[in-house]
């Protein structure tokens, strides 16, 4: 009689179980995530070789607006120059012989 009652109840403990363990999955993954980024900041630093106290200097001026901090939102176009262009065969030159070329025919 109330068959239809515990398909459903089940299938409600089954949805619970698997959000449960996505959540697991998730709160991993953070955590992988936080620690990969802390990684990061330190490689970085280490790299910069700065003292703790030029470390400390150089983010209070950031804190306060004194220095620049690039985002990701900020991210700077790569200008092409002529030199450039010549590499890729992207010459200006290049293109109007061509062009020559084709009206002799």
């Amino acid at each position: 009689m109330f068959e239809k009652l515990d398909k459903l109840r089940e299938e409600v403990r089954r949805c619970e179980k698997r959000r449960d363990e996505a959540n697991e999955r998730l709160k991993a993954a953070q955590a992988k995530l936080k620690d990969a980024e802390a990684s990061q900041i330190l490689s970085d630093v280490g790299a910069l070789k700065l003292s703790p106290e030029e470390v400390a200097k150089l983010l209070q001026l950031a804190a306060s607006g004194q220095l620049s901090v690039p985002t990701t939102e900020s991210k700077t176009e790569t200008v092409t120059t002529a030199d450039e262009s010549s590499i890729y065969g992207d010459d200006e030159d290049s293109d109007d012989k061509e062009e020559s070329e084709d009206e002799d025919y």
